[in-house]
């Protein structure tokens, strides 16, 4: 049958739509004339400048294709005549009544029915969903073809058009790890996702609804946040960026995150929980493309940034609280490139099982140290292979999910042993530092393992030690998933605090930090009250949580 093809006037904007009663029934497969076509949309890759600068090269622009897009074909008034999605070729196909005036809407949506709904919505428009648009043709009376391409918006100096193709190239990002994923574990189904992008999205923190989001990150329910802003930081093309904050989502919602938050590189000496969700979204990043190169673009013109090599970089601050070392750790798992202690290519799919199995139970804080013990507790015919891996980012053979037995302490005076216990009527000392830097640095908090046997009124008490001051807080959880705070100590700005909790019996962890941050020591008790504990709170007085910021 003869195909007519016409060309489509594409369009960014957002919308909001009203269909009325007397709406025409959307057509079935094969009933009316077919329109099908190609969505497109501009994918600005990579250049690498002189002295390691990285940009983007607007010059050797792709047209890449748009993936599992939601589509609708539309009438004059707005009303469904027919909905599908594109393929993984960027194809799609619907069916319209005959003469009839049709536009081809595509949504900035990846959805399947029971499978996967992740949309990129505009944060600073009222978290509309981004669209583009056909012009309204008449379908007449034979089918055609109407191809569709979301265009940069660059005119060879800087963004002069409507950036539409920002958000496809965002989902393109998400399609290639999700992928990955359901090729190592086909069964999976992903809870939705939604992507906050805007050109107002800047690093500064304030009210997101303006754009002010800090970076890109996630925000630990279920949404992505990511930068836009031209000629300062975008992150729309940087797949590895994008594809790191997804694996939060990942870790979030299939393992389990106990990560706090906050900033970090590279270089630093970590909280275990950061280092180890951060190395995570770094290995994920090469693993999902298949390259070790992550990086970042920013400045005028978006043509400066950085770049490091996950596999390979030069192994500064190496040990378990380096997120540089659980990166390359991850990736020497996945690899088939040996180098050094490398040897070993155990591919996606253990990694996967391991996380989503005895990394989310682990009765301990997430880290290196669990989920190493998961890994090899599934892969035990590979546990000297997998400690010879370890071992190449000075991490002694790991044993239990605790991190026993460390000789690499950072030159930390406080760093182990990583877990210290505490009995019912006992009393332990408790000291913090801030040598590496503050709130989720290594040495800022001390965890505590406790064994509770008989249902009770509990305290815990921190007082100075030794002459110091600070502000103590102490946090409690219970010892299994989900990882999620039972309690806080009161006071702000005290010297001393206590937590007060009726306990059933069970293993929890203690989290023990000075508020202030100083260099500080408490001494920490643990008793069993008589009676049963009631909070007495205020009107409107809720009960304090833990503070826990963004993972960037």
């Amino acid at each position: 049958m003869i195909q007519q093809k016409l060309s489509s006037f594409s369009l960014f904007l957002l919308v909001f739509f009203i269909v009325g009663c007397n709406s025409p029934k959307p057509q079935k497969e094969g009933d009316g004339i077919k329109i099908s076509g190609t969505i497109t949309y501009d994918r600005v890759p990579l250049k690498q400048g002189d002295y390691g600068v990285i940009g983007l090269d607007y010059n050797n622009i792709k047209r890449e294709r748009g993936k599992n897009l939601y589509i609708k074909a539309l009438d004059e008034n707005g009303a469904v005549l027919y909905t599908t999605t594109s393929d993984n070729r960027g194809r799609y196909r619907v069916y319209v009544p005959e003469n009839t005036p049709v536009k081809i809407r595509v949504y900035a949506r990846m959805y399947k029915k029971d499978l996967w709904d992740v949309v990129v919505v505009d944060n600073t428009n009222m978290n509309s969903n981004y669209i583009m648009e056909g012009s309204l043709i008449n379908s007449g009376t034979v089918p055609t073809i109407r191809d569709l391409h979301a265009s940069s918006g660059w005119s060879g100096e800087a963004y002069t058009g409507n950036r539409t193709a920002a958000p496809f190239a965002i989902l393109d990002s998400i399609n290639r790890v999700m992928q990955k994923v359901l090729k190592a574990k086909p069964d999976i189904k992903f809870p939705k996702l939604t992507v906050n992008w805007s050109v107002n999205n800047v690093a500064g923190g304030g009210d997101r609804s303006l754009g002010q989001i800090i970076t890109s990150n996630y925000d630990g329910e279920g949404n992505l946040w990511i930068l836009g802003d031209a000629n300062s930081d975008t992150d729309e093309y940087d797949d590895h960026i994008i594809i790191h904050e997804w694996g939060h989502f990942f870790e979030d919602k299939f393992s389990r995150s106990d990560s706090i938050g906050g900033p970090h590189s590279s270089g630093d000496s970590l909280d275990i929980r950061v280092a180890f969700g951060e190395g995570w979204g770094n290995a994920l990043s090469a693993i999902a493309t298949d390259n070790p190169i992550y990086f970042d673009t920013s400045g005028y013109g978006q043509s400066s940034g950085w770049s490091m090599n996950i596999e390979s970089a030069e192994h500064e601050n190496p040990g378990w609280f380096s997120e540089a070392s659980i990166q390359r750790i991850l990736y020497d798992l996945y690899d088939n490139n040996p180098d050094g202690g490398d040897n070993l290519h155990l591919g996606l799919k253990p990694i996967i099982e391991a996380m989503v199995s005895k990394e989310r139970n682990t009765p301990a804080f997430t880290s290196i140290f669990s989920f190493i013990s998961a890994l090899k507790s599934e892969n035990s015919s590979k546990s000297n292979e997998i400690d010879d891996v370890v071992s190449s980012e000075q991490i002694a053979p790991i044993s239990d999910i605790y991190g026993k037995y460390r000789s690499n302490k950072a030159m930390g005076n406080y760093t182990t042993p990583i877990y210290k216990e505490l009995k019912v009527g006992k009393w332990i000392t408790q000291c913090n530092q801030n040598r590496y830097g503050v709130y989720n640095k290594l040495g800022n908090r001390t965890f505590i393992k406790v064994k509770i046997d008989k249902t009770g009124f509990y305290t815990f008490n921190a007082q100075p030690y030794n002459g110091s001051y600070g502000d103590p807080d102490i946090v409690i959880y219970r010892a299994k998933y989900p990882m999620k705070s039972m309690g806080m100590s009161p006071l702000e700005g005290s010297s001393s605090d206590s937590l007060s909790i009726n306990l059933t019996p069970d293993n929890y962890l203690v989290e023990v930090y000075d508020a202030s941050f100083n260099n500080s020591c408490f001494i920490v008790k643990l008793n069993r009250e008589a009676g049963t504990y009631k909070p007495v709170m205020s009107k409107g007085e809720k009960q304090r949580k833990p503070l826990r910021m963004p993972q960037y």
